[in-house]
């Protein structure tokens, strides 16, 4: 009997690691219902701090064997990341079956069917936030016979900072990097960062600026016979010499040429009540450079208008007495 059982074993050893391995191939391809445990990576903002470790994650999933016996030699993982902007104490992460699926190694043919715990309440260090304004540092050097149209604007102008009590305290503004911008016509717009090296652990939003700004030829024009005035009006207690000057201004082409007399005021600065010369300046319109020609005036106090003569008295006559 035993001589039977081992009469040409190696066919019948062959055959049954054959009928085995059939049978392991099969059971592999059945549909398999498994849990296992993953980790919750927190991505958090700089400077802030989890007050507790975040709990295990459990995932249930269902697949053919063959991909199961694949994930179980995988550490598996699930990352969330806490926003910049966030100021309160506390944060939900919901975790949907959908969204893990997303996080499992490329090609696994399984279907997440339940997330334990679906939803973690992170409790993070307390933080502050403020609004400061944001100072730019970006410049401009125009091409020759080109001049920059009403300075830069930026947007926005102010910044949200999150940040510990004491360091928001000692943070009265923020900066742009600081940037030269060349070669440009006509209308234009940069992103500029916002500088953050000095801020250390605070996080601000947005973290950069748009700044645009408009390019455009020089004109030049004069304009003659401008009155000069004080800043509060005519000059009407003093003699100014001369009482005209003339104007030359430059700017933008167009911005010069719908200038119009009205547009430019000529001062003349007065101190003191006796006279002398006087330096004057030209009031024009942003944008526009004025000076005035010439530079200064003479200026003497108007002699005062002589009394108006007294009216004639007339001779007092006597009424003869009666007898």
């Amino acid at each position: 009997m035993f001589q039977g059982i081992t009469r040409n074993w190696p066919i019948k050893g062959a055959a049954l690691f054959l009928a085995l391995m059939l049978y392991v191939a099969v059971q592999l391809q059945q549909p398999v219902t498994t849990s296992f445990d993953v980790t919750l990576i927190v991505q958090l903002p700089r400077g802030r701090a989890l007050v507790q470790k975040p709990p295990k994650v459990r995932v249930q999933i269902s697949g053919k064997g063959s991909q199961i016996l694949k994930l179980r030699s995988l550490a598996g993982d699930i990352t969330r990341r806490v926003p910049d902007t966030l100021t309160s104490s506390t944060y939900s992460i919901q975790l949907d079956p959908s969204e893990v699926e997303l996080a499992l190694p490329k090609g696994a043919d399984v279907r997440v069917m339940e997330v334990r715990p679906s939803e973690i309440t992170l409790a993070l260090d307390s933080v502050s936030r403020k609004e400061v304004r944001i100072v730019s540092l970006v410049s401009v050097t125009p091409d020759s016979a080109q001049v920059l149209h009403g300075g830069l604007s930026m947007t926005p102008t102010t910044v949200r900072l999150v940040g510990p009590d004491k360091a928001l305290a000692a943070i009265d503004s923020v900066t742009t990097v600081p940037m030269e911008i060349t070669n440009v016509s006509g209308e234009f717009s940069r992103q500029v960062p916002i500088d953050t090296a000095p801020l250390g652990i605070v996080r601000l939003a947005p973290k950069q600026v748009t700044i645009t700004g408009e390019m455009g030829r020089i004109a030049e024009r004069s304009f003659g016979g401008i009155p000069v005035e004080t800043g509060a009006g005519a000059v009407t207690s003093l003699i100014v010499t001369p009482a005209r000057v003339s104007v030359a201004v430059s700017g933008p082409e167009e911005r010069v040429q719908a200038l119009t007399r009205d547009s430019l005021r000529v001062v003349a600065h007065i101190s003191g009540t006796t006279g002398g010369s006087a330096r004057i300046t030209v009031i024009a319109p942003r944008g526009i450079t004025a000076r005035a020609i010439p530079d200064s005036v003479t200026v003497k106090r108007r002699a005062p208008a002589p009394p108006p003569p007294a009216p004639p008295t007339r001779p007092n006559r006597r009424r003869p007495s009666s007898g």
